[in-house]
C-alpha cells in the first residue's frame, strides 16, 4: 500500500514538471526580453536588457518621492550586473501552468557577475487582464529575485500576452527569437 501511495505522489507531484517551460517575452521594439527554456533536468532563465542597463526595468509598484535614494541604490547594484543575465534552476524546484505561469523557488548556488556573488532564488510569473475604456488588454509578468553580495533585488517586467510566445518542445522558441532578430 505505501508503494502505491508512493507512487501515486509522484504522479501527481507538481514538482514532477509533466510540462517543460519553454517560454520568450519579447517587448514589441526590444527593451527587455526573457526567456525560460527546460534543458533536461535544468530549466535556463535569460534576462536581456538590449537598449543597455539603463533602460533596465528596476521596480514595478507605486514610486514616492522618499523611495528615491532605494531606488538609486537598487539601480547601481542591477546596472554592475550588466545587459545579460543567465540563471538556471532544477526542474523539481518549478511548477508550469499552461506555459506561461511559472512558478520556482530555492535558493542556488552563487554565480560571480562582475565581482558580485548572485544567487537565483527565485522565478514568478503571472497573467491578468486589464480593463479600461480602451478595451481589454491581457498581460504576462516576469519576476526573478535574486541576491546580490547577500542582499535581495528583484527583475520585474510587464508584457502584453501578444508579446509572449510558448511552446512545448522549445525548437519554437529559438526560431522565434531569430525571427526577432535577436540574441540566441
Amino acid at each position: 500500500m505505501k508503494k502505491i501511495l508512493f507512487l501515486f505522489s509522484l504522479l501527481t507531484s507538481s514538482s514532477l514538471l509533466a510540462t517543460p517551460v519553454n517560454m520568450a517575452c519579447v517587448t514589441e521594439y526590444p527593451t527587455t526580453s526573457f526567456i525560460a527554456m527546460t534543458d533536461g533536468d535544468t530549466i535556463n532563465f535569460r534576462l536581456f536588457h538590449h537598449n543597455g542597463v539603463q533602460f533596465m526595468p528596476i521596480w514595478s509598484n507605486v514610486i514616492t518621492p522618499n523611495d528615491l535614494p532605494m531606488l538609486n541604490e537598487v539601480a547601481q547594484v542591477l546596472s554592475d550586473l550588466g545587459t545579460d543575465l543567465n540563471f538556471s534552476m532544477p526542474v523539481d524546484s518549478c511548477e508550469v501552468q499552461d506555459g506561461f505561469l511559472i512558478n520556482c523557488f530555492g535558493n542556488q548556488p552563487a554565480i560571480d557577475i562582475n565581482g558580485h556573488k548572485v544567487a537565483l532564488w527565485s522565478v514568478y510569473t503571472k497573467q491578468d487582464t486589464e480593463t479600461s475604456f480602451a478595451g481589454e488588454f491581457s498581460n504576462v509578468w516576469t519576476s526573478m529575485a535574486i541576491d546580490v553580495d547577500g542582499k535581495s533585488y528583484y527583475l520585474p517586467m510587464k508584457y502584453s500576452e501578444f508579446e509572449c510566445y510558448k511552446d512545448f518542445n522549445g525548437s519554437g522558441i529559438k526560431k522565434y527569437i531569430k525571427s526577432k532578430k535577436l540574441f540566441l
